[in-house]
């Protein structure tokens, strides 16, 4: 009977079955241990992107070494990484479709789960499913800081939309998503840093204007 194993330990490299995915430990264990330095030494909090990894392990291993959670790109991926036991999970981007909000919903019941939101309606939807599951959604408002792809204006745009996600039942406002992801292709050194300086601002100016209107909630404080 014939088994599906490419290599096992110990195996040549001129022996090993392929296309087969091959690691080198020591390498890989380094770059985690370079990057849970600098996230330490700077003084930051690192929720690890795993749609490049897409791996429960390598999320455990980043988890373990400081990180509070790992970003997904979709619905689909954080299924997958909650049922590998990860439990603080991101979806960083929208989530229209209604059964995908279903989804997102349920997994709530098992993990912490935080999505991004960049339109009023949708604020109804994602509350409506965390109430058929009677959990909390927690809902990160993303502004355009120049990427030009998905979120709400930057500033007082922003505002109403932080507000309705913070009245809303079953939803948590958990803070802004500001990601200007064309920066990195851009290879003049101050002309990106003049691009990200852009955003920063941006981003404080809508925290500016948020903390402005918290006065006014009949709810509890937001929190920033």
């Amino acid at each position: 009977m014939l088994s599906n194993i490419p290599a096992t330990i110990g195996t040549r490299m001129e022996d090993i079955d392929t296309p087969c995915l091959l690691i080198d430990l020591d390498c890989y264990e380094r770059n985690l241990d370079r990057m849970a330095k600098f996230i330490k030494d700077n003084g930051l909090r690192h929720r690890a992107h795993a749609k490049t990894h897409k791996s429960a392990d390598i999320a455990h291993d980043q988890i373990a070494r400081g990180a509070v959670g790992v970003c997904c790109q979709k619905v689909s991926e954080a299924e997958a990484l909650m049922h590998g036991g990860v439990r603080d999970l991101l979806v960083s981007n929208q989530v229209i479709n209604p059964h995908m909000i279903n989804r997102l919903a349920a997994m709530a019941t098992q993990a912490r789960v935080l999505v991004c939101c960049d339109d009023i309606d949708n604020v109804d939807d994602l509350n409506a499913a965390a109430v058929r599951y009677n959990v909390t959604l927690e809902v990160l408002v993303e502004i355009d800081v120049g990427a030009g792809r998905c979120g709400v204006q930057p500033g007082a745009p922003a505002v109403p939309l932080a507000e309705k996600i913070h009245a809303a039942s079953n939803l948590k406002f958990a803070g802004l998503q500001a990601y200007q992801g064309k920066a990195q292709h851009v290879h003049d050194y101050n002309e990106r840093k003049a691009k990200i300086d852009a955003a920063v601002e941006m981003v404080r100016d809508t925290i500016d204007r948020l903390r402005v209107g918290r006065d006014s909630y009949k709810k509890p404080q937001l929190t920033f």
